[in-house]
């Protein structure tokens, strides 16, 4: 109706599905993915296959989804993850979002969501992330999130034959 207010479309977390598969190779060929993360370029069919046998193999040995897509008016836009969760103390969030979704908010308002589920679910007090010194954008997600810079990791990460340094974000409760 004329001069009503946009309602803003809200982004979700569900669980991966079987016909998510065409859409992660489409998201997941972007270069720039591949730059931010460890998900190989150019990303094949088969590796969309491995990721759902890995999400199911997860999912089915700690009795619940801990890698989730994120959805953004019903279109597959990205993955996020809780890895290395010890309750009661820490845990690690991974993320990523196709290219047509950036910009509009969307993983600012996932990683904040996802880290009060942890907060709640797993009673984390601390949550990590690591990221890349290049990735200024997912930087400042995290910051905007309550993530504070806590060090450079020199050679942290292999890439290809290179050691690659991250640095270490943590949001503490």
């Amino acid at each position: 109706m004329p001069g009503e207010p946009e309602q803003k479309a809200a982004p979700l977390l569900t669980r991966f599905q079987a016909g998510d598969l065409d859409a992660l190779v489409e998201q997941l060929n972007d270069p720039s993915i591949s730059e931010f993360t460890t998900v190989p370029h150019p990303y094949t069919r088969g590796n969309a296959r491995d990721w759902m046998r890995f999400v199911n193999q997860t999912t089915r040995k700690h009795g619940e989804t801990r890698q989730f897509a994120i959805r953004y008016n019903a279109l597959l836009a990205g993955g996020f993850d809780f890895r290395h969760l010890q309750e009661d103390h820490k845990g690690e969030i991974g993320y990523w979002l196709g290219s047509s979704f950036r910009g509009l908010g969307i993983m600012t308002e996932v990683v904040d969501a996802a880290c009060q589920y942890a907060r709640k679910r797993w009673k984390l007090e601390r949550i990590e992330a690591f990221v890349y010194p290049h990735n200024q954008a997912s930087i400042r997600v995290l910051e905007r999130c309550g993530f504070r810079e806590e060090g450079l990791l020199r050679k942290y990460y292999r890439r290809n034959e290179d050691l690659v340094d991250t640095l270490l974000f943590a949001r503490t409760f």
